[in-house]
């Protein structure tokens, strides 16, 4: 029973575990209107992002300012918790999280 077991574990084969992006409906032109992007599991909240706009050009424009750094008005969560309060881009992910990228919005 044990061998059967093992053959069929075996022949399932490993399973790539992957992280999220949700792309809010502003943004999602520049993802072939994709409202979800899947990411292999990235170090930390930089690398998936970088792996996002090497897949999407355009949208870092949207995202990144001239210094390369997040636009003041493009929030970013993890797992629902702002990565300004954990550890910013360097925030680490693990296989099965999510990031939102949410735009701030203004007007009255």
């Amino acid at each position: 029973m044990l061998s059967l077991l093992n053959a069929q574990c075996s022949s399932l084969g490993t399973v790539n575990m992957s992280t999220k992006i949700k792309i809010p409906t502003p943004l999602r032109r520049h993802t072939n209107g994709l409202s979800t992007v899947e990411i292999s599991a990235s170090e930390n909240v930089r690398a998936m992002l970088h792996t996002l706009t090497t897949q999407y050009p355009t949208i870092s424009e949207r995202l990144f300012d001239a210094q390369g750094q997040v636009k003041s008005h493009i929030n970013i969560f993890l797992n629902n918790e702002d990565i300004r309060f954990l550890n910013g881009l360097e925030t680490n992910v693990k296989d099965g999280d999510t990031v939102v990228l949410l735009p701030a919005l203004a007007g009255g």
